[in-house]
C-alpha cells in the first residue's frame, strides 16, 4: 500500500491528517538570500518562502458530504485562541515521501466539481498554500539533510533524553531535540499540552 501524504498540526496536540489521494503535483519555491552591495554579494542563506499542493477529494462512490472530509483541513483556518487571547496562525507540517515542509497554513481555496441529485457536494479539490515559519533556515535545511528527518508523537511519561536515546541512541541528545522544536521547558516537558504533539527528530 502506498504511503499516504499526512499534514500534522504542530504543538495543536491532534494526530496527524492522512490525505485522500495522494496530490500529482506540488510546488516548492526557493528564495536566496545575500549581503553586500553589487559586485561583493554573498550567499548567505537559502528559503523555502512558500509551498503549495493540490489535494483531490471523492466521497462519490459512499453518496457523503465530501466536506465531512476536508473539513479536517479547512478548519484548521479557524482561529485559535492561545495564551493571552491571542489567534495563534495554525502552524502545519507537510510530510509525504522523505520530502518535509512546516510552515504556516496561508490559505486553502476548495473546488466542488460533483454533486449528488440533492446538491450535495461528492468532489472537490483543495489548492493548499503554506508559507514558511523560519525565515532564518539555513543553506542545509534546503539541500534536502531535513527528508532524513523521523517524527515522534509524544506519549505520556515521554522524555526528552527517553527520546533521544530511543531515536537516536544517544540520551543526551536531547538538547538539540528541544532546541530544534523550541521546547523552553524542557525539565517540564511533557506537559499536559505536549501529549499528542509530533516532534522533529534531527539528523
Amino acid at each position: 500500500m502506498a504511503e499516504k501524504a499526512k499534514i500534522f498540526p504542530v504543538g495543536t496536540g491532534g494526530g496527524p491528517i492522512e490525505v485522500m489521494f495522494n496530490p500529482n503535483e506540488y510546488t516548492v519555491s526557493f528564495e536566496g538570500k545575500y549581503t553586500g552591495e553589487q559586485n561583493n554579494k554573498q550567499f548567505q542563506i537559502s528559503e523555502m518562502p512558500e509551498f503549495k499542493v493540490s489535494l483531490f477529494y471523492d466521497t462519490y462512490e459512499q453518496r457523503r458530504d465530501v466536506r465531512k472530509e476536508t473539513v479536517k483541513l479547512t478548519s484548521l483556518l479557524d482561529p485559535k485562541v492561545s495564551g493571552k487571547n491571542t489567534r495563534k496562525p495554525p502552524d502545519c507540517m507537510f510530510v509525504w515521501g522523505g520530502f518535509t515542509y512546516r510552515g504556516l497554513l496561508s490559505r486553502i481555496e476548495q473546488k466542488f466539481t460533483m454533486f449528488l441529485e440533492n446538491g450535495v457536494p461528492v468532489r472537490s479539490l483543495l489548492d493548499v498554500t503554506f508559507i514558511t515559519n523560519e525565515p532564518d533556515k539555513v543553506v542545509e535545511d534546503n539541500k534536502g539533510l531535513n527528508a532524513c528527518r523521523k517524527l515522534w508523537v509524544v506519549k505520556s511519561g515521554d522524555r526528552l533524553d527517553l527520546i533521544a536515546g530511543e531515536a537516536l541512541k544517544d540520551p543526551g541528545a536531547w538538547r538539540r531535540i528541544a532546541e530544534l522544536n523550541k521546547i523552553a521547558n524542557a525539565i517540564g516537558f511533557p506537559g499536559k499540552n505536549d501529549v499528542g504533539r509530533t516532534l522533529v527528530i534531527p539528523d
